[in-house]
């Protein structure tokens, strides 16, 4: 499969659709309007266990509308406990780990681990260092081959606050441990876990570029990244993607 190369130089700085973010509020009205969020179309949950990873600088709100939709159609649902998910990345790991290890004894099955941008990333870390409990990863709109995208809005204060936090400003931080996630991001995902990752050229934020990873299966949507987790489209790729199980 050919790579393609992210943007670059100027064009990587400012070259996203940032305006087309305006439409997410309609595609989450859309969303709540369709039989989606009614349960209908997503694969029959039964109990089974899905983990959801919120993105940089998100907050749970922005996958609540993801969280009801697998609920609704019987998936046993958790939100990873990273807050807004600004923090340094090993602190929002510690969360994400303890929760998938809780959800993985509660249900006695696997985990689906499904994460939006930066969420998706820690979603693959947590593949890494877990493919005991980890059954499959799905992320949306995921930086994959990159730590921050190459887009002024996100990639500035990104950098910014990781300065920040490596001089102790919001408290004790080990760099060791940041920097061991660092190599986890890029550590191949291992034989057994299903990986896919839904991506859109038309997403205001992140280059989709940087979401083609050679080792998943990549879906295409038309939808704002902030609409990935909050759109019929985004979530019909979910859907497909649960079903590859």
């Amino acid at each position: 499969m050919e790579v393609p190369k992210p943007l670059r130089g100027l064009p990587g700085l400012l070259g996203r659709p940032v305006w087309r973010e305006a439409r997410s509020i309609r595609e989450l009205r859309q969303l709540r309007q369709s039989a989606w969020w009614q349960g209908y179309g997503m694969p029959e949950g039964l109990d089974r266990p899905v983990l959801l990873i919120a993105g940089f600088l998100a907050g749970p709100r922005t996958i609540d509308a993801l969280d009801h939709v697998l609920t609704v159609a019987g998936w046993r649902v958790r939100q990873a406990d990273v807050g807004r998910n600004a923090g340094p990345a090993y602190h929002g790991i510690e969360h994400c780990e303890r929760d998938l290890a809780d959800l993985y004894k509660e249900s006695g099955m696997k985990v689906r681990v499904i994460g939006h941008s930066r969420g998706g990333q820690f979603a693959r870390v947590l593949a890494v260092r877990h493919p005991e409990m980890v059954e499959q990863i799905i992320t949306l709109g995921s930086p994959l081959r990159v730590k921050y995208p190459n887009y002024a809005v996100v990639r500035l204060p990104a950098e910014a606050l990781d300065r920040l936090w490596r001089t102790g400003v919001f408290g004790a931080v080990d760099p060791h441990e940041e920097e061991r996630v660092d190599e986890h991001r890029y550590v191949p995902v291992p034989e057994g876990i299903d990986f896919v990752s839904i991506y859109s050229r038309t997403d205001g934020i992140v280059d989709w570029r940087t979401s083609i990873d050679p080792q998943a299966e990549s879906i295409e949507v038309n939808a704002s990244h902030a609409g990935l987790p909050n759109s019929m489209a985004g979530v019909g790729a979910v859907a497909a993607a649960l079903a590859r199980r």
